[in-house]
């Protein structure tokens, strides 16, 4: 624990000032898991001595970004569902995924597409096409899609109740070949958000004709990649995600 503590102090110190970094790492302490906490779990979940934590509590306090109940544990405080609301303000998902889907083009050449829940359909929210000569065409922006086949169907119909998935998640992917559209084929990944919810789907769609073992390894690769990628940039915590690849089914 004292190795630690010394250690972050080294090594903060080229990279930034130490007790900021330290304030952050406290913050950062305070998960869905355990929004409330002691000192001494503080302490446990940070790496940082007892007497460092209080004086850097009583700045957070000061600022209301932390704040001490009447018995004595600590919560994040009102100052943080104000930058909250600032950055929903702010908050633009196309931001976020449209780097994504260009990445995912560049490295398979393929059309991609991010799809979310809207009501009894599923709704293409942002697509890349793929270089190609021959591509899938079959999908555009506002394309509705049902549940009832297709790789990202898969995915909403299966990880809609993230609440009984288990801890960490594997790496889901789901793959379709001939179901929407007779000759194309998809693989298609879940991207979660903040509050381990999911968000929507991405999906890596081609003919059928390039859809070779190979290539689907490929592109399963890619596209789990892709979307642990973008479900940590929207506030996934990256360590409820295994290394482990697990394919949906039915």
């Amino acid at each position: 624990m004292v190795k630690r503590e010394q250690d972050e102090s080294q090594s903060n110190s080229k990279s930034g000032v130490a007790a900021v970094d330290r304030a952050f790492t406290i913050l950062g302490a305070f998960t869905h898991e355990q929004p409330v906490q002691s000192l001494a779990e503080i302490a446990q979940n940070t790496g940082l001595y007892k007497s460092t934590i209080l004086r850097l509590l009583g700045s957070l306090e000061g600022f209301g970004y932390i704040r001490q109940m009447t018995d004595g544990n600590y919560q994040l405080g009102p100052k943080l569902a104000v930058l909250s609301s600032i950055f929903q303000d702010a908050f633009d998902l196309r931001d976020y995924v449209e780097p994504v889907l260009k990445e995912v083009v560049n490295q398979t050449q393929e059309g991609v597409s991010f799809l979310i829940r809207d009501g009894d359909t599923q709704l293409c929210l942002f697509r890349q096409d793929g270089r190609q000569a021959v591509r899938d065409y079959h999908i555009r922006v506002g394309t509705r899609l049902t549940f009832d086949s297709g790789a990202s169907a898969r995915i909403f119909r299966k990880l809609g109740d993230t609440a009984n998935l288990p801890r960490p998640l594997p790496r889901y992917f789901a793959i379709s070949r001939g179901e929407v559209n007779g000759e194309m084929a998809a693989i298609s990944a879940p991207i979660f958000g903040a509050r381990n919810e999911l968000v929507g789907a991405l999906q890596i769609s081609s003919p059928i004709a390039r859809f070779g073992d190979d290539r689907v390894e490929l592109l399963k690769t890619v596209g789990t990649e892709a979307s642990v990628a973008l479900s940590i940039a929207l506030g996934m915590d990256p360590d409820n995600f295994s290394t482990d690849g697990h394919e949906l089914q039915g």
